[in-house]
C-alpha cells in the first residue's frame, strides 16, 4: 500500500520487477488504514510505503491505530540520499535551516516497536530481519528508513536461507505455575464464566480459543470488541458483556452469580467496559493477557498468550471440568413496541437484527464507529469475521481497511490458502462494509481504489443525518452535528464504475429494505454495490442512548 513520491520511485521500480503487487492509494492515511485491514485478514504484516515527511506524517494516525490495537504493520519510509542528509541540504519536505532529514522518524517513535536505518548494505539485511521479527512477536508496527541511494545497493541473498524466529516462548517455570493455578481454579469452580476479548483476533488465536471453549463449554460472553470471536450459535454463548450497557441479566450473571471469571485477551477500554462500569471482583478474576497472567491478583510474568493457551488446553482434564452451571440465562432484549413494529419506516431496533440475518457464514464484515458499532451488537452473527476499530476509534478507518481486507481475501483465493483466524478465500463469503454517511466522507476516495482493483464489496451506508454518536451524547440540535449532504446514488459512477447507478440502492422503508437484501446480486456480488439506508436522525440504538445518558451523568449535564 502507499503512494509514489520522488524519494521512493527507484524502490518502486524494483517492486514492479518482482511478483509483488503495488497497490496505490488515494492518500497516505488511507494507505495506513488499508495495510491495517490487510493484516487483520491475512495475518502477515501489512506493508505501507511512503516518502519522508509529508507522506509518513500523513500516515501516522493510521499507524498509531495499528499500534494501539496490536496490528502488524511494516512502514517503509524512503528519504533523501545519504550525502544530502549529511550536508543537511534544505530540500523540500524538510524543516527550516540546516534541517535534520530524520526528524520525522522521532515523531513516529511512540507508535512502533522497532526501527532500522538502512545506511549500510553490510548491515541492512540484519536490520530488516530484526524489525520483521519484532513486528511479529509484538504484533505491532515497525519502521524501515531507506535513503534513496540505498535502493540500488546489492545485498547477500544468503540470509534468506535462514528462517526467521517469529514467535517467543514463555518462561517455562512461570508458565507451568500459571497453568497449574488456572487448572486448579477451573476444576474447583461451580459457576464459572469466560470472557473472550478482541486481542484474540489481533493475535490470530481465534481457532485456538474456540477449540479450548468447545472443551470447556462454560457460559461465555464477549465484551464489546470481542464480538465474532465465538460462534454465537453455540449453546454456551450468552451474549455481550458491556457493564451496565449489557442486556438485562448479563451483568449480574458475570459479576454476581459466577464464582470464577476467566478473561482471555482483555482490552479494558472505556468502550469495551461500558464506560468502566464493568466491575468484577479481582478475587475471582483470571486475566490471560498478551505477556502475562494475573491469577486472582497474583502476577505471572513472561507468560505469552498463545504458548500459555496451548499448554493449558493440552493439560485440561475434561473429566474434572464442571459439567453444569446454575447461572440463569440472561433475559432477551425487549421486542419493539407495537407502534414501532407497525412503523413502515426503518428504525434502529428493526435494522440491526435484520442486518444480522443478511450475514452468512464466512462473510468478512468491516464496520466504522458510532451508530454502527452500537447497533451491530444487537445482530446475531453467524460464523463471520468482524473487524471494528473501537479502541483507537478513528472515524473513517473502516472504508480503507475494507479495501485492504478485500485485497487480502483476493490473495487468499489466488493462493488457495487459509488466512488469519480461519478466514477463507474463494466464494465462501462476501466482503461487507458498514458505515455512517459521516464517517464515509472522511476516506471515501478509496471507493475509487476498490473499483480500480475490481474488488467485490458490498457497501452499506446508514444515513441518519449527521454525526449521530455525538448528537446522541450532548446538544442533539447543535449545528456542528450536521454534515454536507451527498447523493450517494452517483458515487460509483463518479469513481469510475461503468454501471454504478444500477448497483446503488436507496431505501427508507422496511419493505424496500427487505426487497434489496434479498436481491440475488447481493448473494454473489460482482464489483462494488452500495445500499444506502435512511433512518431518522434522532433514532439511536439503545446501547448508544445508554452511553449518551452515562456521559451526561458523568459531565453533570
Amino acid at each position: 500500500m502507499g503512494l509514489p513520491g520522488d524519494t521512493n520511485l527507484e524502490l518502486l521500480h524494483y517492486i514492479g520487477s518482482t511478483d509483488m503487487h503495488w497497490v496505490g492509494n488515494s492518500n497516505e492515511l488511507n494507505a495506513a488504514y488499508a495495510a491495517d485491514g490487510y493484516s487483520r485478514i491475512k495475518g502477515c504484516p501489512g506493508v505501507i510505503l511512503t516518502t519522508m515527511g509529508v507522506g509518513e506524517l500523513s500516515a501516522i494516525n493510521g499507524i498509531a491505530g495499528s499500534f494501539a490495537e496490536n496490528v502488524k504493520i511494516i512502514h517503509v519510509v524512503t528519504a533523501t540520499g545519504r550525502a544530502a542528509q549529511e550536508k543537511r541540504v534544505m530540500i523540500h519536505h524538510t524543516l527550516g535551516d540546516s534541517p535534520d532529514h530524520r526528524i520525522y522518524a522521532k515523531i513516529s517513535s511512540p507508535v512502533r516497536v522497532a526501527h532500522c536505518y538502512l545506511d549500510d548494505e553490510n548491515t541492512a539485511v540484519a536490520g530488516i530481519d530484526r524489525v520483521i521479527r519484532e513486528c511479529y512477536i509484538h504484533s505491532r508496527p515497525v519502521y524501515i528508513y531507506v535513503p534513496v541511494d540505498m535502493a540500488h545497493k546489492p545485498v547477500a541473498a544468503s540470509a534468506l536461507d535462514k528462517p526467521l524466529l517469529l514467535t517467543r516462548p514463555s518462561e517455562t517455570t512461570a508458565e507451568q505455575a500459571a497453568v497449574d493455578a488456572v487448572l486448579g481454579a477451573i476444576h474447583s469452580s461451580k459457576n464459572p464464566v469466560v470472557l473472550v476479548d478482541s486481542l484474540i483476533l489481533q493475535l490470530g488465536l481465534k481457532p485456538l480459543v474456540r477449540s479450548f471453549l468447545n472443551n470447556l463449554k462454560f457460559p461465555t460472553f464477549c465484551p464489546f470488541m470481542g464480538k465474532s470471536v465465538i460462534e454465537e450459535r453455540k449453546p454456551y454463548f450468552r451474549g455481550t458483556y458491556n457493564g451496565k450497557f449489557s442486556y438485562p441479566g448479563v451483568q449480574k450473571a458475570v459479576e454476581e452469580d459466577s464464582d470464577l471469571v476467566i478473561h482471555i485477551g482483555p482490552l479494558p477500554t472505556d468502550m469495551n467496559t461500558g464506560g468502566f462500569s464493568a466491575k468484577i471482583d479481582p478475587k475471582k478474576l483470571i486475566l490471560l493477557q498478551e505477556t502475562k497472567v494475573i491469577f486472582k491478583g497474583e502476577l505471572f510474568v513472561g507468560v505469552y498468550l498463545e504458548s500459555f493457551l496451548t499448554r493449558l488446553s493440552n493439560s485440561l482434564d475434561i473429566s474434572r471440568v464442571p459439567k453444569t452451571s446454575s447461572l440463569a440465562l440472561p433475559a432477551l432484549p425487549p421486542l419493539p413496541s407495537n407502534s414501532e413494529a407497525k412503523d413502515p419506516f426503518i428504525t434502529q431496533s428493526h435494522l440491526w437484527p435484520r442486518i444480522g440475518k443478511f450475514f452468512r457464514a464466512h462473510d468478512i464484515i468491516f464496520s466504522d464507529g458510532g451508530t454502527c458499532h452500537f447497533g451491530l451488537q444487537d445482530a446475531e452473527f453467524p460464523d463471520i469475521t468482524y473487524i471494528m476499530q473501537n479502541h483507537w476509534a478513528s472515524i473513517g478507518y473502516a472504508l480503507p481497511a475494507t479495501f485492504g481486507g478485500a485485497i487480502a481475501k483476493r490473495d487468499l483465493t489466488n493462493s488457495k490458502a487459509e488466512g488469519w483466524n480461519g478466514v477463507k478465500g474463494g466464494g465462501d463469503g462476501r466482503v461487507i462494509f458498514i458505515t455512517g454517511e459521516g464517517a464515509m466522507q472522511l476516506t471515501v476516495q478509496e471507493v475509487g481504489s476498490m473499483i480500480r482493483e475490481q474488488l467485490d464489496v458490498i457497501i452499506i451506508i446508514i444515513n441518519n443525518g449527521g454525526y449521530s454518536i455525538e448528537r446522541c451524547v450532548v446538544h442533539p440540535d447543535a449545528a456542528y452535528h450536521d454534515i454536507a449532504t451527498w447523493n450517494h446514488k452517483h458515487m460509483l459512477d463518479f469513481f469510475g464504475a461503468e454501471d454504478g447507478a444500477a448497483r446503488t440502492y436507496q431505501v427508507r422503508t422496511k419493505v424496500e429494505l427487505e426487497a434489496v437484501l434479498t436481491r440475488p446480486e447481493l448473494e454473489d456480488p460482482q464489483g462494488v454495490h452500495v445500499l444506502e439506508i435512511f433512518t431518522d436522525k434522532m433514532d439511536f440504538p439503545w446501547r448508544l442512548k445508554a452511553f449518551g445518558e452515562a456521559y451526561r451523568e458523568m459531565k453533570g449535564t
